[in-house]
């Protein structure tokens, strides 16, 4: 059974996890071209955890779920690795490249070696 107030917990201890977050992955600038960005003040207190906050707060509107997945594609390293933002809201159509593609040799290795 899931209780609200575990939902609410496990909220409160993503946002901490991705205020800590932006001090390794964004530089100062960015910081605060971010908070300028969302309204946050340059010389208020907290203002990591009030980004954090204002991430996914208005689902209704689609600018802000794009620019809250933005920061948040960059927070966990999706943009580094060249995965579409689109993946976070499971719409990828494309397959996953993996380096280790598995190909089926054996017809044409024992073909080849009946020859």
């Amino acid at each position: 059974m899931f209780i609200r107030g575990d939902s609410i917990k496990a909220l409160h201890r993503e946002r901490g996890m991705l205020s800590k977050m932006m001090n390794k992955r964004f530089s100062e600038e960015e910081r605060n071209r971010l908070y300028k960005k969302w309204g946050i003040g340059l010389s208020s207190k907290r203002r990591r955890l009030q980004l954090a906050n204002r991430i996914w707060s208005n689902t209704k509107d689609i600018d802000h779920v794009m620019e809250s997945a933005a920061v948040v594609a960059k927070l966990l390293r999706f943009v580094e690795q060249g995965q579409a933002l689109k993946e976070m809201f499971g719409l990828s159509f494309t397959p996953p490249t993996s380096s280790t593609k598995r190909r089926s040799l054996g017809w044409t290795y024992s073909k080849s070696s009946l020859l």
